[in-house]
Parts: C-alpha cells; sequence; structure tokens
C-alpha cells in the first residue's frame, strides 16, 4: 500500500431541505468507486472511527470511497421518524451517481450491520450496476433485527420503571402512526415496515462479481452462525459468489468503548484486487 496521502471532501448531495452527508476519501484512484452503507442508529456512531479507517486504506489502494450518512441521520437534513428505505436508497443511488462523475470505474458496495442487508437489497433492485458488495457483519434476518429492536425498548421501559409493553403492543402503535422511542431514537413504523420486508431468500443476482461476507466469531477458526450460514447458502444457490471470511476482533457495533478490529481491517485490506 502506498503512503499517498488522502484527501477528504465533506459535502452534502440533494436538494435543500432534503440534503444528505456524505464523505468522500480518495488519492485520484481510479480502481472503483466505493459507496459505504452505515448500519443503524447507535451502531453506527460505534463504528465511525473503524469505518474512516477502513475508507483511509481503500483510498491509498486505488479506490475513491463514499461515506454517507443517510437522510434523517448522522449531519444530514430531517428526522428519523420522517425517513422511508425509499428515501434511503434513493440516497444510495445520488451517491453512486456523484462518484460515477469523478470515475467511470466499477461500483462497490460496501455496507455494515443493517447497512449489509440494505446493500444486498439495493444491488438486487438495481442489476448489473454493482460490481462487488463487501459485508461486515451483516443482518441476515429483517425481521428478527427488528423485533429485537423492539425488546430493546421493553427492556428500557422495565428498567426505567415505566408502564410495560409487548412487542405486538408497540408494531400496533406504530402501525397507527405513532412515533415511538426505541433505544433513544425516535422511529416511525414506515420505516421499520420496510425493514422488515427485506428477505434475503429473494436476492438474487445482486452484482456481477463477489460478495464478500465477513463475520464475527468468538475464537479463530469458528464457523459463522447458523442463521447467517442459511442466508450464504441461499445467496450461492442463485448463482452469487459468496466468499465467507471471519474474524474475533471485538464486536465494535456492540461496545460502547472506542475499540479496534485489526483482524477485519486486514481481511477486508485484501479482498479487493
Amino acid at each position: 500500500m502506498s503512503k499517498t496521502e488522502v484527501t477528504i471532501e465533506p459535502r452534502f448531495m440533494g436538494p435543500a431541505g432534503a440534503r444528505f452527508f456524505t464523505t468522500r476519501f480518495s488519492c485520484g484512484g481510479s480502481r472503483g468507486n466505493i459507496v459505504f452503507i452505515p448500519p443503524f442508529a447507535e451502531e453506527m456512531n460505534r463504528c465511525r472511527a473503524l469505518v474512516a479507517t477502513q475508507a483511509r486504506s481503500f483510498a491509498r489502494s486505488g479506490y475513491d470511497c463514499t461515506l454517507i450518512d443517510f437522510f434523517g441521520t448522522g449531519d444530514s437534513d430531517g428526522e428519523l421518524a420522517d425517513c422511508t428505505l425509499a428515501v434511503w436508497y434513493d440516497n444510495i443511488r445520488a451517491a453512486i451517481e456523484s462518484a460515477q462523475l469523478e470515475s467511470d470505474a466499477p461500483v462497490i458496495l460496501w455496507g455494515l450491520r443493517l447497512g449489509g442487508l440494505f446493500a444486498l437489497d439495493y444491488a438486487s433492485k438495481n442489476r448489473g450496476s454493482i460490481r462487488d458488495i463487501i459485508l461486515w457483519q451483516p443482518v441476515n434476518a429483517a425481521k428478527v433485527y427488528v423485533t429485537q429492536m423492539l425488546r430493546q425498548r421493553v427492556a428500557s421501559l422495565m428498567v426505567r420503571d415505566l408502564p410495560p409493553e409487548t412487542t405486538t403492543e408497540i408494531r400496533k402503535r406504530l402501525d397507527e402512526g405513532e412515533i415511538v422511542e426505541i433505544a433513544g431514537y425516535e422511529v416511525g413504523g414506515a420505516l421499520l415496515n420496510d425493514i422488515e420486508k427485506i428477505d434475503v431468500a429473494a436476492i438474487t443476482e445482486p452484482c456481477s462479481g463477489d460478495v464478500f461476507w465477513l463475520e464475527h466469531v468468538m475464537e479463530k477458526g469458528k464457523d459463522i452462525g447458523v442463521a447467517s450460514r442459511r442466508a450464504v447458502d441461499q445467496l450461492s444457490d442463485s448463482g452469487v459468489p459468496v466468499d465467507v471470511q471471519t474474524f474475533a476482533d471485538p464486536p465494535i457495533w456492540l461496545i460502547h468503548e472506542r475499540d479496534f478490529a485489526p483482524q477485519l481491517l486486514a481481511a477486508t485490506d485484501i479482498l479487493l484486487p
């Protein structure tokens, strides 16, 4: 890897009032345009430093890399409660189009946690536009993920000695148009319903190249989880080459303290040609 200086360019995209924030890392390379699709809520904040480190590494290797803050999140305009998946996919599309104005190199999606599931779904719905997909600890079951989020609210209410709710009751409130606070974030039912509709089994031919699936394990040599293996097999059966690798670093997206993931970074650095 060269020691070329990395240019970091923050910019807003989109119309006034609906802008979303991006950060582009570049060394003037033309090997590929990487667009990063972030995880959800607090997971995004916990992983920012690690993602920026990897973006710099991609840039030094000749890949321009654009990080996205979806509309309603991070430094972007709007509120999370007003978001829909369609708006976020428009953000991805705009980021890709902007990157392609800089270079006509192949497009590569890089997604972390829920962003990994979004990457697969977006690419499957826009066939032929994505070469490779890099997945860091991807969510593999959308409905299970949303249910876990709702359970966070149930647990939070119990800890704060507030009137209890069940996940069924929370879903009813969301379906009726209420905004619900979950883990410190105000969330609307439209977004959660959009997320739950994503089905890995329905994702076919998301890219023309490879899917790189990097998953955390407790010990080196361990296989990925059962649900993840099922998702990988479904993708493979649909004709998508899936390269599965594991790492035993701290699960950055789960812990509040800042930490590092050297195995994950080292594995990612050698994925692309």
